[in-house]
């Protein structure tokens, strides 16, 4: 069974290690499916499942110097889910964790048999939304599993203002109830948005509610409209995991771009 703090010993581990802590979103979209950020020529088959994997492999080797983390997104890959595991098992290979982002929601038989898919394919944690009103039950599922759980806690999309701000649960607002979910039911860490309508002091208040040990995936870097001055929040929270995705996976020099924010992020860190 997942000992407590399991996979954030993991986390410490591999950000002393690589001296980073930048996620990578994996979001391979192919051509035909959007016109915008998508897979280049050069890595198209025949078969778009070779398509997926020789872009995705490559992307993993190109960040591994600068990375301690890759979060490949399900709906990428519902055409060959079997895909998955074998990202997961780069993602090892290169020294990095493995998050899937599932932002699973479901009732507890359900997200049990999906918890035994995540863990067969090896992956460290997932993502969770907390609108199914169930994150007990799947932490103590997960970490069966030797799987840690990240909770959807303050999502940055305008929509998101709405439910989780405007709205809330016990006269407090609804990402700060599922905040303190995330500390009573020792789940492992936190997705929050640093751009759009999001405030420094939402992002104090769920640090304050969840305690030290939760790891904070960090969201809206880049095409979301995050500019460099909002890298500065990270120093809100006692342990980041920026993510960066498609204007690093998708630029025409992956190694240059990435090397860019891992130089920004040591600055900022350290300021």
């Amino acid at each position: 069974m997942l000992k407590d703090g399991m996979f954030f010993e993991k986390y410490q581990a591999v950000v002393r290690e690589k001296k980073s802590i930048i996620n990578i979103n994996l979001d391979p979209a192919l051509p035909r499916q959007r016109e915008k950020f998508v897979i280049p020529n050069k890595y198209l088959a025949e078969d778009e499942s070779d398509t997926l994997l020789d872009f995705s492999f490559d992307i993993i080797e190109k960040v591994s110097d600068y990375c301690c983390s890759v979060k490949p997104n399900t709906q990428y890959f519902l055409s060959d889910t079997k895909l998955l595991g074998k990202i997961a098992s780069k993602i090892h290979d290169e020294g990095m964790i493995a998050i899937l982002d599932h932002k699973l929601s479901d009732i507890g038989s359900t997200n049990d048999i999906a918890l035994n898919w995540v863990s067969e394919m090896k992956f460290d944690a997932l993502t969770v939304s907390p609108f199914a009103g169930n994150i007990q039950s799947t932490v103590e599922d997960a970490h069966s599993r030797n799987l840690g759980v990240i909770v959807l806690t303050l999502m940055s999309n305008p929509e998101a203002e709405l439910l989780m701000v405007n709205t809330r649960i016990n006269g407090i607002p609804t990402y700060q109830f599922i905040a303190s979910e995330v500390k009573r039911t020792n789940a492992d860490g936190c997705v929050v948005g640093l751009t759009g309508f999001v405030q420094e002091e939402y992002i104090k208040n769920i640090q304050k509610s969840v305690g030290d040990k939760k790891v904070f995936l960090l969201q809206g870097i880049g095409p979301q409209g995050g500019s460099e001055a909002d890298l500065e929040k990270i120093n809100l929270v006692s342990n980041p995991l920026v993510s960066l995705g498609r204007e690093v996976i998708f630029s025409n020099n992956v190694n240059e771009y990435v090397k860019k924010y891992y130089d920004l992020l040591n600055r900022v860190r350290k300021a």
